[in-house]
């Protein structure tokens, strides 16, 4: 493929529809969603622009899938089965890696109607990843409402740690305010205080984010805030997407539907299977579902 029929590839769309809410995606493109766009209130959505980026240097909009771990591994290794697995680092400092490398591979369709669509990804090993693995994509809108299906499968012959999520750019919020039931917050990058509590978890709690700092929580039910100029969106676990990461700045608002605490593949911290992270087998699978609403 040549230079040009690449850049081409990269900004190919395809989209679904209900009567309310659109979404477009660019497969190739790490599998991302590139708007998401509502009839009354506009793009929900930082639209992604037509450039094309380079994989490690991704742009802060559209919305890209979190396979097979999500936020950093700041030291770049992990130990699985006694041995140390060490990958290619993607971060400035040269050591840390973020975000798994799914988001840097071309996806493909392999169902897609009106309103469904379905993106894969066969990956195989190597120095981003040592292991073989699936990764699903399934959206589906009904009204003002768009569902949100990961899965991902150890497709190798070797045990291999798994996690799932889901990463949009959001419109920002109206100073950083979310309603939000959890739990627990993790402060993972923190080995004296790694969790706590949530407080008042019966009833959804307003929580006020601080700027820049992503924060971190479990056991969600739901998450409500209001983005751009007034549209109030939910998004509700429905299995498997049982953490959530939070980010608000002042260009977009994060809310990271995952399976997973930040950092849990750390070889300096606790064991990642206590903070979410799955042992898959070979054939094994791990699978989620969230769902946004809008009203």
């Amino acid at each position: 493929m040549t230079d040009a029929e690449h850049e081409s590839a990269l900004t190919q769309e395809v989209s679904i529809q209900s009567d309310t809410l659109r979404a477009v995606f660019r497969p190739a493109a790490g599998g991302r969603m590139a708007r998401l766009h509502h009839a009354d209130h506009g793009d929900l959505l930082i639209p992604l622009g037509p450039e094309p980026f380079a994989p490690a240097a991704w742009p802060k909009a559209g919305a890209f899938p979190l396979f097979p771990f999500h936020n950093k591994l700041q030291t770049g290794s992990f130990r699985i089965d006694g041995r140390e697995v060490r990958l290619r680092p993607n971060m400035a400092d040269g050591i840390g890696v973020m975000h798994g490398p799914s988001h840097c591979r071309a996806w493909r369709v392999n169902g897609h109607s009106k309103r469904h669509i379905r993106l894969s990804l066969d990956y195989a090993a190597d120095e981003d990843w040592p292991f073989d693995f699936q990764a699903q994509q399934r959206f589906a809108l009904s009204g003002n409402r768009l569902t949100i299906a990961l899965c991902l499968i150890n497709t190798g012959s070797h045990p291999m740690p798994g996690g799932i999520g889901w990463h949009p750019y959001l419109q920002p919020s109206a100073e950083g305010l979310i309603d939000l039931q959890a739990a627990r917050q993790w402060h993972p990058f923190d080995q004296e205080c790694p969790s706590r509590p949530v407080q008042n978890i019966a009833a959804a709690s307003a929580i006020r984010l601080t700027t820049g700092q992503t924060q971190h929580y479990s056991g969600w039910r739901d998450v409500t805030a209001l983005i751009g100029a007034g549209a109030r969106i939910s998004l509700e676990a429905r299995d498997g997407l049982t953490c959530l990461a939070a980010l608000h700045k002042n260009a977009y608002l994060c809310l990271e539907p995952v399976s997973h605490v930040a950092g849990a593949l750390d070889a300096s911290g606790a064991s990642p299977f206590d903070m979410g992270m799955r042992r898959l087998g070979p054939g094994d699978s791990l699978s989620g579902t969230v769902v946004l609403e809008v009203s």
